[in-house]
């Protein structure tokens, strides 16, 4: 645990915001008189770049956060990579966790903890076909502990795929996006590349093979606003464990638990729905819901997603917020040189 108090990830803060001075120091340090470069320097330019297709090492830095009735759960992750070519990539990376829940003794009152979230490896695969977008990413997330790490104990694999087509409206500078995801895993998973709001911060953690889908459509204006909207579900198939994450394993007092809400009453949910041992019916892991999205890519390196979730089954909403700050052109531009 790395500890506990409101002052806890100051230094995540301090970080991020050094990380945004980079990026406009980065834009004021070029010259108006500087003379067009070498055709050799521009090509090492494009290497650089985020979206270019040559192999290179990639990173970024995302903060993500939730705030419903219940709690507030945000995740800083570091991410290290490397695309291999225009198809293939792999990614590691460390998530570490802060939730905010309500102390049960004292009204009005909080408990924050921040403690390491579970450590994973992507491997990414995109292509397209007849103008289809496809994408599919085979995720690895190891949990080591499911008390000292935000996870489910165990070591979970998740296959994410990903469909779109963009058509073009009129002669606007509007495209709309239809598109479907889907995907098979041996328990929940926060996947932090190309996340989908309802699959971060959640407040609990499932162990058990689960189904997800989600379809939906977007558009985007000028190429730098996408508004979205989805439908999203998760199917478990055959025994269930659900871990909390705003229960905390030495708390004895949750939550009420109501509309199916056993995360919010226990740490572990499994046998009897209360005891921990053994595993639960799987119907203690089912969700199906609805979202709403703005994506803002106007500056830099620097991606923002504000957005409202709402669980049907549940019976509760989030507000979401992410931040990332893509640094691979600063990454490429060390390891290449100038």
């Amino acid at each position: 645990m790395l500890g506990k108090g409101p002052r806890e990830v100051k230094p995540i803060y301090t970080f991020l915001f050094v990380a945004l001075l980079m990026a406009q120091s980065g834009v004021a340090q070029t010259a108006p008189d500087q003379k067009p470069a070498a055709s050799d320097k521009a090509d090492k330019s494009s290497s650089a770049s985020g979206s270019s297709d040559s192999p290179g090492p990639t990173a970024f830095v995302q903060v993500s956060g939730v705030n419903f009735n219940m709690a507030a759960i945000a995740t800083y992750d570091f991410d290290l990579g490397y695309k291999i070519n225009s198809h293939t990539s792999v990614d590691v990376g460390l998530p570490i966790m802060t939730t905010r829940t309500f102390f049960p003794i004292v009204k009005g009152d909080y408990r924050y903890t921040t403690i390491i979230g579970t450590p994973y490896i992507d491997v990414r695969y995109d292509t397209k076909h007849n103008g289809t977008n496809i994408t599919s990413i085979l995720t690895g997330a190891a949990g080591f502990n499911m008390v000292k790490t935000y996870s489910n104990g165990r070591m979970v694999v998740d296959w994410f795929n990903h469909f779109d087509r963009n058509y073009q409206i009129l002669s606007y500078d509007v495209t709309f996006t239809p598109f479907l995801n889907f995907g098979l895993g041996t328990g929940t998973v926060d996947r932090q590349v190309m996340p989908r709001p309802y699959e971060l911060n959640r407040p609990y953690e499932t162990l058990g093979f689960i189904g997800n889908g989600e379809i939906g459509g977007a558009f985007t204006v000028k190429k730098f606003y996408r508004l979205e909207g989805s439908a999203y579900g998760l199917s478990p198939m055959g025994p269930q464990k659900v871990y909390s994450r705003i229960v905390a394993p030495d708390n004895p007092i949750g939550g009420d638990g109501h509309h199916n809400r056993y995360w919010d009453e226990f740490f572990e949910t499994g046998g009897q729905f209360f005891g921990t041992f053994g595993s639960g019916p799987s119907r203690i892991a089912r969700d199906n819901g609805y979202g709403m999205y703005l994506d803002v890519s106007r500056f830099k390196n620097v991606t923002v997603q504000l957005g409202y979730t709402r669980s049907v089954r549940y019976d509760y909403g989030e507000a979401f917020i992410m931040l990332r700050y893509n640094f691979t052109n600063i990454l490429r531009n060390l390891t290449v040189g100038e």
